[in-house]
C-alpha cells in the first residue's frame, strides 16, 4: 500500500483529555500529617533558628528532608552582579548574587528554588574578606532551601532565607505579632494546660491528661511553636466560666502583662 493509498486520518485518534483533580480532602490531610510527624521524628533543635519571634528550619533541616524523601538537588543557575540601589535617597552600588536550584524526587517530580544574596545585608556590611565566594554560596543554600521546601515542605521557609530579609538590603523585615497573638512565656504553660484540665472536667472527659496535650499540640502545630495570648485568656475565660478561679490560676492583670512583655523582648530581639 502506498502512502496515497492509506486512508486519511486512519491513525489519527482523539481522546478527551481527563481533567485535573486535587487529592480527596482526607488524603490530603493524611499527606500534611505525614510530613509534620516527618519533622518532629528527624528534626531537632539544632535545626530550627528563632528569627524574630517565630522559629524556622535551617540549612541542616532541609537536608535532612531531602534524605528522608530521596530528594536530590542540583544548580540551574548561579549569577553574581554589581547593581545600583536606591536606599533613603542614596545610591549604592551592590553585589548582589542570584541562584536557582533544582530539587528532584525519584519520581521524577521536580521543583525549583530561587534564591539571592547581598552585600548590603547586615552580615556583610563590615567586610567580607571571602565575598565573591560568600555570596554566591548562600544565594545557593536559600535556592536549594526553597526548592526542597517546594516540593516536599508545602512551601516553608527557611531561617536562612527570613535572615537576609531583615534589615537594609533585602525584603521588608518581619513585624512584630499583635500583642494579641504574642506566645506565652514557657512558665505560663502549666496554668494554661491548668484551665483546659478544668474545661475538659467541667464537661465530663475522664482521661484529661492525654486530651489536654492533644490540645497543646494542636495549637502549637498551628501556631508556630507557641500558645498565642489571645487563646490562653480564651481557656481561662471558659474555665472561670464553668468553675470558680483557683488560686494558681493567673489573674486578667498577670496574663497581660506577661504577653506584652514576651511581645516586647521579642521586638528588642528582631
Amino acid at each position: 500500500m502506498t502512502m496515497t493509498d492509506e486512508p486519511i486520518g486512519h491513525a489519527l485518534e482523539l481522546h478527551r483529555a481527563e481533567p485535573l483533580l486535587p487529592m480527596a480532602p482526607t488524603e490530603a490531610a493524611a499527606v500534611m500529617r505525614a510530613y509534620q510527624d516527618t519533622c518532629r521524628a528527624i528534626l531537632t533543635r539544632d535545626d530550627t533558628q528563632r528569627v524574630g519571634d517565630r522559629e524556622f528550619t535551617t540549612r541542616s533541616g532541609f537536608q535532612k528532608l531531602a534524605a528522608a524523601y530521596g530528594v536530590s538537588t542540583e544548580i540551574v543557575r548561579v549569577d553574581v552582579n554589581w547593581e545600583e540601589v536606591w536606599e533613603d535617597s542614596e545610591r549604592f552600588e551592590v553585589m548582589i548574587a542570584r541562584a536557582v536550584v533544582r530539587a528532584i524526587h525519584p519520581s521524577g517530580r521536580h521543583a525549583e528554588g530561587d534564591g539571592a544574596c547581598s552585600s548590603r545585608e547586615k552580615r556583610f556590611r563590615k567586610g567580607d574578606e571571602k565575598m565573591d565566594h560568600s555570596l554566591p554560596a548562600t544565594a545557593v543554600t536559600r535556592a536549594t532551601n526553597r526548592a526542597v521546601s517546594n516540593l516536599v515542605a508545602f512551601g516553608t521557609v527557611s531561617a536562612e532565607e527570613v535572615e537576609g530579609s531583615l534589615g537594609t538590603g533585602g525584603p521588608a523585615g518581619l513585624a512584630p505579632l499583635p500583642d494579641w497573638a504574642a506566645h506565652m512565656s514557657d512558665d505560663s504553660i502549666k496554668v494554661i494546660a491548668n484551665n483546659l484540665t478544668r474545661i475538659l472536667k467541667a464537661a465530663g472527659v475522664e482521661d484529661t491528661a492525654v486530651r489536654v496535650n492533644a490540645i497543646g499540640q494542636e495549637i502549637f502545630d498551628l501556631c508556630d511553636g507557641g500558645f498565642p495570648f489571645a487563646l490562653a485568656r480564651l481557656a481561662k475565660l471558659m474555665a472561670d466560666a464553668v468553675e470558680p478561679r483557683k488560686t494558681d490560676a493567673y489573674t486578667d492583670e498577670e496574663l497581660d502583662g506577661e504577653a506584652v512583655e514576651d511581645n516586647n523582648d521579642q521586638e528588642k530581639d528582631a
